[in-house]
């Protein structure tokens, strides 16, 4: 026990040690009254505005597996409409594939460094998208329903081909029961037609509402539904990628590789040729599927030549010098979807 000045002098700096604690202590308090206490944020839900939304489910579910975002208030906004770029990098999210390829500039509106610049090019080299017009991107435009649609049925990989090749007959029957069928522009009446088969889409009111601006519900019930609750492969592989993350595979093809470059034509799946764009024998790999080759990034499986056969692909390249270089050599395809 201290006595006398001594104990005075260890009582005082006691008191010194409290005091200097206090406004922390206070500031503690104070930060702790100021988080939400509630059952929400108790089962999960880190988001104060999606009680009475029709998406809550599938918001909750995008969100835990790192989908879809919320803002720093503390909101979803799911009524917000969503811009072209939101969108690609929900997409490219959805399917779970590592950000790996360079900025390759293929868009005038979408330079270097900006968020979305590596998901609007990604989208670009696997053919989901082709931009709205000559070399444009318009990564802040809002997107509309049927855009969402097409760029949807776009990354679903060999079931892409399957909605291109749909005949006449079959598209007209699939959307007969909209009212407003007319109103779908005829590059995304074959998507509207397969989403609307697969039971991915309903429309609403007898309604498809293409040109309507999609929402932030809208879009994470669009793809819960049509990419995260698809039938995933029995096995699934993993590949680290250029950047180090791992890509998901379910069948590698040792293949010969060699080059070709634009010749004017279209594509077989009426793409026009691009980098990312691989002519392949559709009896090794089917039309559609996405790809990823080490040293040449990823790619589609969107063209065929009387030459590719069996094992062989041939890569497209943007010039003929390059194409050139490039030769022949042996190359490992992973098939993604």
């Amino acid at each position: 026990m201290c006595t006398g000045a001594q104990g005075e002098s260890k009582q005082e700096e006691i008191m010194k040690k409290i005091i200097k604690a206090l406004p922390l202590l206070a500031l503690a308090a104070t930060m702790f009254l100021a988080m939400p206490q509630t059952t929400e944020a108790a089962s999960g839900n880190p988001f104060s505005d999606i009680d009475k939304s029709y998406a809550k489910t599938e918001i909750l579910s995008m969100y835990s597996h790192h989908i879809i975002q919320g803002f720093s208030d503390g909101t979803f906004r799911p009524t917000q409409q969503v811009t072209r770029a939101e969108f690609a990098a929900m997409l490219i999210n959805a399917k779970k594939l590592p950000l790996a390829d360079p900025y390759k500039g293929v868009f005038r509106d979408v330079p270097r460094g900006e968020w979305y610049t590596t998901y609007a090019e990604l989208s670009y080299r696997l053919g989901v998208t082709s931009g709205t017009a000559d070399g444009v991107f318009q990564p802040n435009k809002p997107l509309s329903r049927e855009e969402m649609i097409k760029m949807t049925v776009s990354a679903l990989g060999k079931e892409s081909e399957s909605a291109r090749r749909m005949s006449y007959t079959a598209y007209s029957r699939a959307i007969s029961g909209y009212t407003d069928r007319g109103s779908i522009s005829s590059w995304a009446v074959k998507a509207v037609a397969y989403a609307t088969n697969a039971n991915i889409i309903h429309g609403s009111g007898g309604k498809v509402a293409p040109k309507r601006y999609a929402t932030r519900e809208e879009v994470a019930t669009f793809l819960y539904h049509a990419i995260m609750q698809r039938p995933t492969p029995t096995k699934v592989f993993n590949i680290s990628s250029r950047g180090g993350m791992g890509v998901n595979y379910h069948t590698k093809k040792a293949t010969e590789a060699t080059a070709y470059t634009y010749s004017g034509n279209p594509a077989y799946t009426g793409i026009n040729p691009r980098v990312g764009m691989v002519a392949v024998d559709p009896a090794q790999i089917a039309l559609g599927s996405h790809l990823y080759i080490p040293g040449y990034g990823y790619g589609i499986a969107g063209d065929t030549g009387g030459a590719i056969k069996n094992l062989r692909v041939d890569l497209f390249h943007p010039d003929y010098y390059s194409a050139r270089l490039f030769g022949r050599k042996a190359m490992d395809v992973y098939i993604l979807d």
